[in-house]
């Protein structure tokens, strides 16, 4: 489940779905949650 339409667009940058969230720019939470890093999360919206 993507929560935004531009982290929805980058992941299938080359047709395919990405395999790792990393490459998303998205970082593990203990829970394995995977949320936008700090830095990044203050460019959305």
């Amino acid at each position: 489940m993507f929560d935004d339409a531009e982290l929805w667009d980058t992941h299938r940058p080359r047709g395919v779905c990405v395999h790792d969230p990393g490459e998303l720019g998205l970082v593990a939470t203990r829970n394995g949650i995977w949320l936008r890093a700090p830095a990044a999360a203050g460019r959305a919206g």
